[in-house]
C-alpha cells in the first residue's frame, strides 16, 4: 500500500487544482520559507480527518479555504483528494485503488467520500485504524510533533506508541464496549425503576378491574331493562300516533269537500261582480257627459254674472262723475292763498339748513385731525408693547440659561473625575480578560473539530426522525378521524335503513296496504305519493307543508284497486287511507303567466318537482293550484292581489290559504319521507370512499413505523458517541463564552467611558461660552426693557387725552346731522305741497267737459250689455233639457248595479258561512297536527334516547328487549340496579384493559431486565478480553520498540546508549513512558539538558525505531530535521533510504542533505502573491545546478 497522488483545490494557498504524483522511494518538496510547502502536509492531515484548527494552523475551520488576494477573489470551497494503491488490500475496501476526498464549503457544510461514495468521518477513521495512517497516527510528523515526543509528559507520549503497537482498534472497541456498558447500566436502572413503579400499580389495578367488571355486568342488566321499557313506551307512542293520523285523515276529507264548495261559490261571485262592473263603467260614462253639460251651464251663468257686474260698475261711475263736477266748482278760489303761504315757509327752512351744514363741516374737519393723531399713537403704542414683551421673555430665558449652565458645569466636573477612575480600572480588566480568552479559544477550537463529524451525522438522523415522526403523528390523527367518520356514516345509514324497512313515519293503514302489495296479495298498488316524486332540497319543506298527510296517499292504477284495498283495511280494522287512481284523477294547473312578475314568486308547485309523466294528473290535482313563494310578506301581497283564490306556501313552510286564512309558525321536523333513500345511498358511498382511504393510510402508517424503528436504532447509537464529546466541550464553551462576554462588555464600557469623557469636555467648553454670552445678553436686555417701559407710559397717557376729545366731537357732529336731516325733510314737504296746489289750479279748467262726455259713453255701453244677457238666457234653457235626459239614464243604470251588488252580497254571506266552517275544520286539523307532533316528538325522543345512551336503532333495541309483564316491577328492579351501580362509587372502566396491559408490560419488563443484565455481563467479559489482549500486544510491541530504539540511537549518535521505561509496569495500558539517553561522552539526567538538535535527533531515533517494528505504508515528514546540523542531516537522510523498502517517504525540507537522497523533487514557489505554484524538478537538473553529490 503506497500513496499514489494528492490533489488539492482551493486549500489554503492552492486556489487552482494542483496534483502531486508519488512513486516509490523518497519524494522531497522544497521551496523558500512562506511559499506554502507546509500547506501540503496540512492538506494530507485534513483529508485524513483532522478536526483541530490549531493543528492546521488556523483559528476557524473556514480558514483552510483560499481567502483571496488583491488579484484573486476568494473561492467557495476547499477540496483535497488522497489516492492510495490498495492492491495488497491492506485497507478494508475491495477496490485496488482507494481515493479519500474531503470537501468544505464556505457556508460550513462539509462532506467525506471514499471512491466517490459519501461516508461519515467515523468511516474514514475506522478504515485507517492500526495502519499508522490517520490524523492520530505516526505517518505525518512535523517539527511540533517531534518536539512533543521528547518534551511531553510521560503519560502524553502513549498515543504514538499505542498506534505503533497496533492496539488502537482494540482500545476503540473497548471504549465502545464501555460506552455500551454505561448505557446498559443506565437502561437497567431505568428498567428497574419502571418495574418498581409497575409493581406498585398492579395490585390497585386488579381491585379496580374487578370493580369495573361488576359495574359492566350491572350496566348490561340496566341496559337490557331500560331498552325493554323504552320499547314498551315506543309501542304506546306509536299507537297514539296512529290514532291521530286516522283523525287527521277524516278531518282532511271534510276540509277538501268544503274547499270544493268555496271554489264553485267563488266562481259565481266573480261572474256577478263582472256584471256589476259593466254597469259601473256605463254609469261613469254618463256621469262624464253630465259633468260636461254642468260645466257648460256654469259657464253661461258666469258670463251673465260678469255682464250684470259691468252694468253696476258703469252706473256707479256715472254717479261719481256727477259728484266731481259739483265739488270742483267750489275749490279753485282757495288754491292761490295756500301756494303763497307754502313758498314763504320754504325760504326760511333753506336758510336754516345752510347754517347747520357749515357748522357740521367745520366739526368733521377737526375730528379727522384727531383721528390721524390717534392712529399714529396707536401704532407707536403697539410697537413698544410688542417689543417689551419679547424683551421680557428673552430676559427670563437668559436667566434660566445662566443658572442651568452654572449647575451643569459643576456636575460635569464631578462626572469627569468619576469616569477617569473607572476608565483606568476597565483597561486593566481588559488586558487580563484577553489573556484568558486566548487560552480558552485555543482549547475550544480543538474540541470543535472533534465534534463536527459526529454532529453532522446526528443532525441527519434527527432530521429524518423528526420528519418521519411528524408524518406518523399526522397519519395516526388521520386514521382516527377516518375511523370515526366511517362509524358515524355507517351508523347513520343503519338508522335510516331501519326506518326505511319499517316504513317509519307512515300510518298503519299505509304500511298494511304496502305490505300486502309487496307480498303479491294486492296488485295494482303503485306506492305512496312520497315515493313517486323527486323534490329538490330547496323545496322539501314547502312540498311537505303543501302535501302534509297527502304524502301518504296511495297511488293505484284504477278505482277497482282502491276499492279492494279499502275493503281489506275495513275487514282487518287497519285504519283508513286515501287512494288516488291514476285512471280517473285529472288535476288542473294555475296559469302562472300573470303571477311570474310578482315579487317573491317561485313557481307553481307541480312544475317544481320531478315525476313520471303517467302521474301528471295525480301531481296536478295535489299541487297544480298551489303556488310557492319566497317569504310570507310577498305571499300575503300575492294572495290579496288575486282575491285569495288559491293556496300559497312559502319556502320555509308558512301558508296563506284560499279565502285568506294564514297557517304558520315554527316548522315541524321533517319526516324524511322525501329524502331518506337519497341519504342512505349518499352515506354508504361516503363510507366506502372513507374505508378505501383508511386502508391506504393504514399501509402507509405501518411502513412509517418500520422506517422509524430502523432510523431510531442508528440514531441512538450515533448520538451516544456525540453526547460524550459534547459534554467535554460544554464546560470549555461556557467558560470561553463567559470570558468573551466579559471582554466585550468591558471593551464596550471602555468605549462608552471614553466617548462620555470626550462629550463631557466638549459640553464643558460649550456651557462656559453659553454662560458668558447669557450674562452679557442679560445686561443689554434689562437696559432696553427699562427704556421701553418709560416710553410706554408716556404714549398711553397721550392716547387717553385724544380719545376723550374725539368722543366729544363725534357726539356734536351726530346732533348737527340729525337736525339737518329733520329740517331738510320739512323743506321737501313744503316744496311738494306748493307744486301740487299749482297743478290742481291748472287742471280745473278743462275737466268739466271731459266728465260730461264720459257720462254719455257709459250710458251707451249699458244698453249693449243688457241685449247680450237676453241672448245667453235663451241658450241656457236648451242645455237644461239635455241634462235632464242624461240624469234619467244614470238613475236606471244605478238601479241595475244595486241589484247585482245585492245578489253578490247574498253570495258573500254564503261564502262567509262556508269559510267559517272550513276555518273550524282547519283549526281542528291544526290541533290534531299538534297532537300528532307531540306524539311524534315523544316517539322521536325515545328513539333519540336509545341512540344517545346505547347507540341502538329501534330494530336493534327490539332484538335485545325482553317482555315486561309489569312496568311497575320493571321500574322497581331498574331502581335497585341503579342503586347498586351508585354504591360502587367511582368506576374506572379502563382499569380492565389497563390492568391487562400493565400485567403484560410487567412480565415483559422482567424479561427485559434479565436480557439487559445478560448483555451487561457479556460486555464486561468482552472488556476484560480486550484489556488482556491490548496488554499482551502492547507489552510485546513496546519491548521490540525499546530494543530498536537502543540500536538506532547508537547508530545515529555513533555510540552511547538509550532505552524506554514504563512509569507503571503494573498498569501498562495507562502507564506513562520515560525516555533515557546517554549520548557518547555525556551523562544526561534530563532530556531538557540536551541541545535542540540532540532532542530532535532523539525523537527521530524513536520514530525510526517505531517504523522498524510497524512500518507505516507512507510517511510525510515536515521539516523534522530542521534543527539538525549538516552531518546529522546526512545520517537522517541515509537512514530514510534504509527504511524505504517498506515505507514510502514524502519529506518537506530545505536541507541539502535530505534533497540529495530524494528520488523525486517538487518545488513550491509563490510567483503571484498569496498563490502557491508546484513544479516537478528532475533530479539530474537539480544536481547540475546546485552541485549536489558531484561537488
Amino acid at each position: 500500500m503506497i500513496l499514489k497522488s494528492l490533489e488539492i483545490q482551493g486549500f489554503k494557498s492552492f486556489p487552482d487544482k494542483t496534483k502531486l504524483s508519488f512513486g516509490g522511494g523518497i519524494t522531497a518538496v522544497v521551496g523558500p520559507n512562506g511559499s506554502g510547502k507546509s500547506n501540503i502536509s496540512d492538506a494530507v492531515r485534513w483529508v485524513l480527518g483532522e478536526q483541530s484548527t490549531k493543528t492546521l494552523r488556523g483559528s476557524r475551520m473556514e480558514d483552510v479555504i483560499f481567502g483571496g488576494t488583491k488579484l484573486r477573489k476568494p473561492v467557495g470551497f476547499a477540496q483535497v483528494a488522497l489516492t492510495i494503491d490498495n492492491t495488497d488490500h491492506s485497507l478494508p475496501v475491495e477496490s485496488e485503488e482507494v481515493t479519500v476526498t474531503r470537501k468544505l464549503y464556505r457556508s460550513g457544510e462539509s462532506e467525506y467520500r471514499i471512491n466517490g461514495n459519501s461516508v461519515r468521518l467515523k468511516d474514514v477513521y475506522e478504515m485507517f485504524m492500526d495502519t499508522g495512517l490517520g490524523k492520530d497516527g505516526y505517518s505525518i510528523i512535523g517539527q511540533g510533533r517531534i518536539a512533543e515526543i521528547v518534551g511531553a509528559k510521560s503519560a502524553e507520549r502513549r498515543e504514538i506508541f499505542e498506534e505503533a503497537s497496533g492496539i488502537s482498534k482494540y482500545r476503540y472497541r473497548k471504549t465502545e464496549a464501555e460506552r455500551r456498558l454505561e448505557q446498559a447500566q443506565e437502561n437497567l436502572l431505568r428498567l428497574k425503576d419502571i418495574l418498581t413503579e409497575l409493581e406498585d400499580r398492579v395490585g390497585p389495578l386488579k381491585v379496580q378491574s374487578e370493580k369495573a367488571q361488576a359495574f359492566l355486568k350491572l350496566s348490561e342488566e340496566k341496559k337490557q331493562l331500560e331498552v325493554s321499557l323504552y320499547i314498551k313506551q315506543l309501542d304506546k307512542a306509536k299507537e297514539a300516533l296512529r290514532e291521530q293520523e286516522n283523525r287527521i285523515m277524516v278531518c282532511k276529507a271534510s276540509y277538501d269537500g268544503v274547499d270544493d264548495e268555496l271554489t264553485a261559490l267563488e266562481e259565481a261571485i266573480n261572474a256577478i261582480f263582472a256584471q256589476a262592473q259593466q254597469c259601473a263603467v256605463a254609469i261613469e260614462g254618463k256621469r262624464t257627459e253630465r259633468q260636461a253639460i254642468d260645466e257648460e251651464l256654469s259657464k253661461r251663468e258666469s258670463e251673465i254674472a260678469v255682464l250684470r257686474n259691468d252694468i253696476f260698475h258703469k252706473n256707479e261711475t256715472i254717479s261719481r262723475i256727477q259728484r266731481d263736477i259739483d265739488t270742483q266748482s267750489l275749490a279753485v278760489s282757495d288754491i292761490d292763498a295756500q301756494i303763497s303761504a307754502r313758498l314763504a315757509q320754504l325760504e326760511a327752512k333753506n336758510a336754516l339748513i345752510g347754517e347747520l351744514e357749515t357748522t357740521c363741516a367745520e366739526r368733521e374737519e377737526t375730528l379727522n385731525i384727531f383721528l390721524t393723531d390717534n392712529a399714529r399713537h396707536n401704532d407707536q403704542l403697539e410697537s413698544v408693547t410688542r417689543e417689551l414683551a419679547v424683551i421680557n421673555q428673552q430676559l427670563a430665558q437668559s436667566r434660566v440659561t445662566e443658572l442651568t449652565s452654572a449647575s451643569s458645569l459643576e456636575e460635569l466636573a464631578q462626572r469627569r473625575e468619576t469616569l477617569s477612575h473607572g476608565l483606568a480600572a476597565k483597561q486593566t480588566d481588559s488586558e487580563r480578560l484577553r489573556a484568558e480568552l486566548a487560552e480558552l479559544q485555543g482549547f475550544v477550537d480543538e474540541l470543535d473539530g472533534k465534534i463536527e463529524s459526529e454532529s453532522n451525522t446526528v443532525k441527519g438522523y434527527e432530521f429524518e426522525l423528526s420528519k418521519r415522526k411528524a408524518k406518523l403523528e399526522e397519519s395516526a390523527k388521520q386514521l382516527n378521524t377516518l375511523d370515526l367518520a366511517i362509524k358515524e356514516k355507517r351508523q347513520n345509514a343503519r338508522l335510516l335503513e331501519d326506518l326505511e324497512r319499517s316504513m317509519e313515519g307512515f300510518t298503519q293503514s299505509v304500511k298494511t296496504v304496502m305490505k300486502l302489495s309487496g307480498g303479491g296479495a294486492l296488485r295494482g298498488v303503485l306506492g305512496p305519493v312520497s315515493s313517486l316524486i323527486q323534490v329538490p332540497q330547496r323545496y322539501t319543506v314547502a312540498v311537505e307543508t303543501a302535501l302534509s298527510f297527502a304524502l301518504q296517499n296511495i297511488v293505484v292504477e284504477n278505482e277497482e284497486v282502491a276499492k279492494r284495498a279499502i275493503a281489506i283495511l275495513k275487514s282487518e280494522n287497519a285504519g283508513r287511507a286515501t287512494f288516488l287512481p291514476v285512471s280517473t284523477i285529472e288535476g288542473n294547473v294555475l296559469d302562472d303567466h300573470a303571477l311570474s312578475s310578482h315579487p317573491g314568486f317561485v313557481g307553481v308547485a307541480s312544475k317544481l318537482i320531478a315525476f313520471d309523466t303517467k302521474y301528471t294528473g295525480i301531481v296536478n290535482s295535489l299541487l297544480g293550484r298551489i303556488v310557492f313563494c319566497e317569504d310570507l310578506d310577498n305571499a300575503v301581497a300575492m294572495a290579496k292581489k288575486n282575491a285569495y283564490r288559491f293556496k300559497i306556501v312559502t319556502l320555509d313552510g308558512q301558508v296563506v290559504n284560499a279565502g285568506g286564512s294564514l297557517t304558520g309558525g315554527s316548522t315541524v321536523k321533517s319526516s324524511g319521507l322525501l329524502s331518506r333513500r337519497n341519504d342512505i345511498e349518499r352515506l354508504h358511498e361516503q363510507a366506502k370512499e372513507l374505508e378505501q382511504k383508511l386502508a391506504t393510510v393504514t399501509t402507509e402508517h405501518d411502513a412509517l413505523k418500520a422506517e422509524i424503528a430502523g432510523v431510531e436504532a442508528e440514531f441512538l447509537a450515533t448520538r451516544s458517541v456525540l453526547e460524550t464529546m459534547q459534554e467535554d466541550k460544554a464546560k470549555a464553551e461556557i467558560e470561553r463564552q463567559l470570558a468573551q462576554r466579559n471582554l466585550q462588555e468591558n471593551e464596550k464600557n471602555i468605549e462608552e467611558i471614553t466617548a462620555e469623557l470626550t462629550r463631557s469636555e466638549e459640553r464643558t467648553q460649550k456651557l462656559t461660552q453659553e454662560l458668558q454670552a447669557a450674562k452679557a445678553e442679560l445686561a443689554a436686555k434689562a437696559a432696553r426693557a427699562a427704556e421701553l417701559e418709560e416710553q410706554l407710559s408716556t404714549t398711553s397717557q397721550l392716547k387717553d387725552e385724544l380719545r376723550q376729545k374725539r368722543r366729544e366731537l363725534t357726539d356734536e357732529i351726530s346732533a348737527l346731522k340729525m337736525q339737518i336731516l329733520g329740517e331738510t325733510k320739512e323743506a321737501e314737504g313744503l316744496k311738494q305741497s306748493a307744486a301740487e296746489l299749482a297743478e290742481r289750479k291748472l287742471s280745473q279748467s278743462g275737466r268739466f267737459e271731459e266728465l260730461n262726455a264720459e257720462i254719455t259713453a257709459l250710458s251707451g255701453e249699458i244698453s249693449d250689455i243688457n241685449a247680450k244677457i237676453e241672448e245667453i238666457l235663451l241658450s241656457k234653457e236648451e242645455v237644461n233639457a239635455k241634462a235632464a235626459a242624461i240624469e234619467a239614464e244614470i238613475h236606471a243604470l244605478s238601479e241595475q248595479r244595486l241589484a247585482f251588488e245585492k245578489q253578490a252580497n247574498e253570495k258573500r254571506g254564503e261564502e262567509k258561512a262556508i269559510l267559517s266552517r272550513r276555518e273550524d275544520i282547519s283549526k281542528e286539523m291544526a290541533r290534531l297536527e299538534e297532537r300528532k307532533v307531540t306524539a311524534q316528538t315523544d316517539y322521536d325522543q325515545i328513539i333519540a334516547k336509545l341512540w344517545d345512551e346505547y347507540e341502538l336503532t329501534k330494530s336493534e333495541a327490539s332484538a335485545i328487549a325482553g317482555e315486561i309483564p309489569s312496568v311497575t316491577n320493571a321500574q322497581r328492579t331498574l331502581s335497585e340496579i341503579k342503586g347498586k351501580i351508585k354504591a360502587l362509587g367511582t368506576v374506572n372502566v379502563d382499569a380492565i384493559e389497563e390492568y391487562k396491559e400493565v400485567s403484560q408490560r410487567y412480565e415483559f419488563l422482567k424479561a427485559q431486565v434479565a436480557d439487559v443484565e445478560s448483555s451487561r455481563d457479556e460486555l464486561l467479559r468482552l472488556i476484560n478480553e480486550l484489556t488482556f489482549k491490548m496488554r499482551e500486544i502492547f507489552t510485546e510491541s513496546f519491548a521490540q520498540i525499546n530494543k530498536n530504539f537502543g540500536e538506532v540511537f547508537v547508530e545515529l549518535f555513533g555510540g552511547g546508549s538509550a532505552h524506554l521505561d514504563l512509569t507503571d509496569e503494573g498498569d501498562v495500558l495507562e502507564s506513562g513512558i520515560e525516555i533515557f539517553v546517554e549520548p557518547p561522552g555525556k551523562i544526561i539526567k534530563s532530556l531538557t539538558s540536551l541541545s535542540g538538535g540532540e532532542q530532535a535527533f532523539v525523537a527521530i531515533a524513536i520514530y525510526f525505531a517505531i517504523l522498524k517494528v510497524r512500518p507505516a505504508p507512507f510517511c510525510l515528514l515536515d521539516e523534522i530535521e530542521a534543527a539538525l546540523d549538516d552531518v546529522n542531516v546526512s545520517k537522517y537522510a541515509q537512514y530514510l533510504h534504509r527504511l524505504n523498502d517498506k515505507t514510502q517517504f514524502i519529506t518537506i525540507t530545505h536541507r541539502r542533505g535530505t534533497m540529495e537522497e530524494a528520488d523525486v523533487l517538487y518545488g513550491v514557489t509563490m510567483q503571484e502573491e498569496g498563490v502557491s505554484k508546484l513544479l516537478e524538478l528532475k533530479v539530474s537538473e537539480v544536481e547540475s545546478k546546485l552541485g549536489l553529490k558531484n561537488t
